[in-house]
């Protein structure tokens, strides 16, 4: 029984990253948009950004983590209106998790790289 979970994840892990790729490909071929710009990529560090802060002032009690929230919803709002204008509407839909997952992406390399340089204290 464990050989088949181990089948099924390794199958589910490649449909995930074929829908990507396919999403991606398929973008730029008939549309000459590229689903991971820089755009997308800043409007998400962004949009992580916010929520981090929303949660940093969740205990002030003051609305200042729903200005947050919202401010973050917008940001991604924006690069689904993007991509379902400049592609299509379920090249939008889908790829929003694909989207999500390159900004962590990115994020970890960022960790990462300041990591490598310690500051004294």
């Amino acid at each position: 029984m464990t050989a088949i979970y181990i089948i099924l994840g390794i199958l589910g892990i490649a449909l995930f990253l074929g829908l990507g790729y396919y999403l991606w490909s398929s973008s730029n071929e008939k549309y000459d948009y590229n689903i991971f710009n820089l755009g997308v990529i800043i409007r998400g560090v962004l949009a992580v950004g916010c929520i981090w802060l929303a949660m940093g002032m969740s205990d002030l009690g003051d609305g200042s983590s729903m200005v947050w929230i919202i401010a973050s919803v917008i940001l991604w709002l924006w690069t689904f209106l993007e991509t379902a204008m400049r592609a299509n509407i379920f090249i939008a839909i889908f790829s929003l998790v694909y989207q999500l997952l390159a900004v962590v992406f990115i994020l970890n390399i960022i960790n990462r790289v300041l990591k490598l340089f310690p500051t004294k204290n």
